[in-house]
């Protein structure tokens, strides 16, 4: 689940650096929770 939650994501954030457009408080999330989904933590 974690690698689609990923690319998911990955997508989404290209789809927004090709519209020059930015989504900080998502990115944030993301960053934030990234330790947790990818069993870091």
């Amino acid at each position: 689940m974690a690698s689609r939650f990923h690319s998911d994501c990955h997508a989404y954030f290209e789809h927004l650096r090709r519209a020059g457009r930015k989504d900080h408080v998502f990115e944030d999330e993301y960053y934030f929770t990234m330790p947790a989904i990818s069993g870091g933590a």
